[in-house]
């Protein structure tokens, strides 16, 4: 049992040490597509305010 015990333990402390190195790194610099994003977003919401317009358009000429 004891040695089940150290085994967890030292287990435990490998997985600790080895988190904090992973943690360490700041990771990629994603700016980039985050703007890309955000302009693709607002350009997608253009199309759809346009194409949305033309269907409301056809729509309330076709009811007159």
């Amino acid at each position: 049992m004891k040695n089940l015990i150290k085994k967890l333990v030292g287990g435990a402390v490998a997985m600790g040490s080895a988190a904090s190195a992973f943690a360490a790194d700041a990771g990629p610099d994603i700016t980039p597509i985050t703007t890309a994003g955000t302009t693709v977003a607002a350009i997608g919401t253009a199309v759809f305010a346009v194409y949305v317009g033309i269907k409301v358009f056809k729509w309330a000429r076709s009811a007159l």
